[in-house]
This record gives structure tokens, C-alpha cells and sequence, in this order.
């Protein structure tokens, strides 16, 4: 297989992509018929018929927590017959990108983990499967949705490789707890122990975290999703700006990354107060974020750095030559403003408090009190999950079903207005029995000239 190789007429192979199972050969093609990028795993197992029947298997969960399976099929390219599955591309941050490396807060990691089960428990209801979960399977995308790809499909390549635990619920929820161990500590799930697990964590998570160090984990995904709770939204959303305000894994990359020294700076009191207005202006204008607005104010700098017997060479001064490009009458200007907040700064402040907390709404509420009831129940824990996501999400305005039901409303109303108009019997205004008199003229006219008796008359 080449780049620019079409498989089904329709996916272009771009480039390949690394990938930790045997068995698959992937590469990131684009559709040409939807212009997008996806995944295309072309197999070359033991048996690829086999895992192509399990990507169609995966097709059928109709659930949008799962990436969605576009194609599969067989086809001969040059003197090669290979097999093939295209599934869509997840965005988002990818969770491998947190295990071993950073320590998640106990409330992102039960969302996580916790959402992750109630959505494999929807597919187990259908008889499907993952069978090779790990962290690279699950991704956290921008509207706070988990997504797990490779339901049931990496299962199979993972149980030729000799590698799987077995299609099963039970391999699900233990997978799930595995990762759920090492996210909250940061550790390989084998070598943690209870004084590792964090005493920070909820009652029912860290039950649920004791008993997997010592081997009792969960069976169930239910007993999975129950442990951790509902997930939170606003949590998942959170987790691409979380990634670098997280704490270092012991012993991981980070932790072992020397910190870089910070050279003391003095600056010009005069320097640091434009810089913070010129810093909330651009948050203003949309060209910042509020967080580097946040870095540059003043109550932000180390004043015990700001002294004047530091050494020459740790200061940095403003040039003169840039600060005579203002007059003396904009300096005052603009250190006597530096401390006053921008109306739109304040304004953005005030709609992300009031946005920072969705009022769930009454299906919401309603599926939420009957998981409360019935915490076992599959179908009750996955219609909540879907109206928690509804209620996050800002609804489109499709305007057609709306002008259909105007259309519709207006045909309903001319058509009875119509039929109650045929159907009534037709009163004319006179009375039909007494007719009235006819008018004629009072004289009537001659012919000119008149007309003469003939002589022979």
C-alpha cells in the first residue's frame, strides 16, 4: 500500500499512523465525499474476515459515544486483495495523553471513566464488546462527549495477537478500573498499592479503587458507572485547558524535566501598569485570553525581584528610546486608567459566572431521579447520559420542520374553511317565491320618421 492509493472510490490514503496493535496496518485518509478526515485500518491478521464482522457488529450500537464505523469491505489493489475498515477520526484530547503522565482531580476521572462505562454498558445490552480498552481507546472531545473507538473490532485483533482478555463485560469494567487507578494516581495500575490510592477521593470511588488494588474489582459495568457517579460536563470540557495546570505522574516525563531557572526582571512601574491595560485590552478585542491578562498584572510579579541593588545583569529596563515615543501627558494617562477594568472585561466576567453552571433541564431532571431509583438499570443510566448531553449542548435553529408545520397548519385551515362552504346550502338574499315586479318605462319610443299610410292602403 501506497499514499494516494483509493479504497471504495471514495477514501484517499494520506499517510500511516502508528499503532499499538498487531494486525493493522493504519493510515489517515480523507473522504472525498464528506471532506474529512478519517482512519483506515487495513488487516492484515490472521484472520481480517473476522474482524471485519466485528466492525459491522460495531456499526449496529447506534449510540454517538462510539466512533462511528463508515465502511468496510475488500478490494484489489495492483496484485493485492487486502481488507479494510474506515471509522471516523475522534477530536479531541485523547486520554493517553494523561495516563502515566499527569494525575487527574478525582472529579474529572470519575466523569471520565465513569461515562466510558455507561456507554459500553449500551453496547453490552446489544451482546457487543470492546475486549482491548485501554487509554488510547478514549477521547475527551471539545463539548465535554466521550468517544471510545475500536468497539469490538480491536477486541478481536487483540484476542489473535494473543493479547485481549476475551469479549466480555467483565474484561470491560476490569479495563475501566485499571485505567480509573491510573489516572488518579499516575502509576502503573500493577504497582499501586492502598497508600497510594488518594484519600482525597469520593467514598464510593475510593471503595471502588481499594478493592481493585486488591483484586475485587468490579464485574459489571454498572457496578463501574454506580462507584463513580454522573458525569460532569463542564468537568470534561475543562480537561484540554486543565492539561498543563495538572500535576506531574511520579516518575513520568515531567516530573523528571529539570525546572528551568527565572532570571529576576525589573521592570519600570510605569512599564507594568501598560502592559496589564494593554493586556485586558486585547482580552477585550478578542485577541487574547484572559489568562494572559491574569499572568501581567501587577499582584503577579515577584516584587522581591524588583529592587534596585540587584546586579546589573539580571535587569531589563525599558530603553529610553522607546519610552520617548509616548508624551509625558500619555504616560499619566495611562498609569492613572491601568487599574480601571474594561466594560466588556467586566461584562465577559459577568456571562461566563452566569454560564458556568447549565440548569439541567425537565427530562433531564426527570431520567436523573429514575437513576437514582433504579441505579442497575442500563437503559435509564444511558437516557440520562443522552439528556445531560442534549442539555449541554446549544440546540441548532433548523427553520425547516418549522415552516413545514406553518405549511401544514395553513393547508388544515383552508381545507376546512373550503369543505364548510361547499357544504352549505346556498341562501340567496331575495325570496325565491315572491320575485319582485319587473320595471318598465314609463313611455316608449317611436320610430323617426314615422311611418305613412301608403296611398294604396
Amino acid at each position: 500500500m501506497e499514499a494516494g492509493a483509493t479504497l471504495g472510490r471514495r477514501f484517499v490514503l494520506r499517510r500511516r499512523e502508528h499503532h499499538d496493535l498487531p494486525g493493522v496496518d493504519r493510515w489517515v485518509a480523507h473522504d472525498e465525499r464528506r471532506h474529512l478526515d478519517v482512519t483506515v485500518d487495513v488487516l492484515t491478521s490472521l484472520a481480517p474476515s473476522a474482524v471485519r464482522r466485528a466492525a459491522v457488529r460495531a456499526a449496529q450500537v447506534r449510540d454517538v459515544r462510539f466512533a462511528r464505523v463508515l465502511a468496510s469491505g475488500r478490494e484489489t489493489i495492483g496484485d493485492e486483495r487486502i481488507t479494510y475498515v474506515v471509522t471516523e477520526r475522534p477530536r479531541g484530547v485523547r486520554m493517553d495523553l494523561f495516563a502515566g503522565e499527569r494525575v487527574l482531580p478525582a472529579r474529572l476521572a470519575c466523569s471520565i471513566v465513569g461515562e466510558a462505562a455507561r456507554a459500553l454498558g449500551v453496547a453490552a445490552a446489544t451482546g457487543v464488546h470492546h475486549g482491548y480498552l485501554r487509554a488510547s481507546s478514549i477521547t475527551v472531545t471539545a463539548a465535554g462527549r466521550i468517544v471510545i473507538s475500536g468497539l469490538d473490532a480491536e477486541g478481536e485483533l487483540a484476542t489473535q495477537a494473543g493479547l485481549g482478555r476475551g469479549h466480555s463485560e467483565l474484561a470491560d469494567a476490569v479495563a475501566l478500573a485499571r485505567l480509573y487507578l491510573t489516572l488518579v494516581t499516575g502509576m502503573d495500575p500493577d504497582a499501586v498499592t492502598a497508600a497510594d490510592v488518594p484519600a482525597s477521593l469520593p467514598p464510593p470511588a475510593r471503595d471502588f479503587a481499594l478493592a481493585t488494588v486488591a483484586g475485587t474489582g468490579p464485574s459489571t459495568l454498572a457496578a463501574v458507572s454506580r462507584a463513580l457517579g454522573p458525569a460532569d460536563a463542564a468537568t470534561l470540557r475543562s480537561v484540554r485547558a486543565a492539561m498543563r495546570t495538572l500535576p506531574a505522574a511520579p516518575g513520568s516525563a515531567a516530573a523528571a524535566r529539570p525546572a528551568r531557572p527565572t532570571p529576576a526582571i525589573a521592570l519600570d512601574h510605569h512599564t507594568l501598569e501598560s502592559a496589564a491595560h494593554e493586556a485586558a485590552a486585547a482580552v477585550a478585542a478578542g485577541l487574547a485570553v484572559p489568562e494572559v491578562a491574569k499572568e501581567v498584572r501587577s499582584d503577579h510579579v515577584d516584587r522581591a525581584a524588583v529592587r534596585a541593588e540587584q546586579s546589573d545583569d539580571v535587569q531589563v529596563l525599558a530603553p529610553p528610546e522607546v519610552a520617548a515615543e509616548y508624551s509625558k501627558h500619555t504616560r499619566r494617562v495611562v498609569a492613572r486608567h491601568a487599574d480601571e477594568p474594561l466594560g466588556l472585561e467586566t461584562w465577559q466576567e459577568i456571562a461566563t459566572e452566569q454560564n458556568s453552571e447549565v440548569p439541567p433541564s425537565a427530562a433531564q431532571a426527570g431520567l436523573e431521579w429514575l437513576q437514582r431509583r433504579f441505579p442497575r438499570s442500563v437503559a435509564v443510566s444511558t437516557a440520562a447520559s443522552q439528556a445531560r448531553h442534549r442539555a449541554q449542548r446549544p440546540g441548532p435553529i433548523h427553520s425547516g420542520p418549522v415552516l413545514v408545520g406553518l405549511f401544514l397548519t395553513a393547508t388544515v385551515i383552508v381545507a376546512i374553511v373550503a369543505f364548510s362552504m361547499l357544504t352549505q346550502p346556498f341562501e340567496p338574499e331575495f325570496d325565491r317565491d315572491n320575485n319582485p315586479p319587473g320595471s318598465y318605462p314609463e313611455f316608449t319610443f317611436s320610430p323617426s320618421p314615422s311611418p305613412t299610410v301608403s296611398d294604396g292602403d
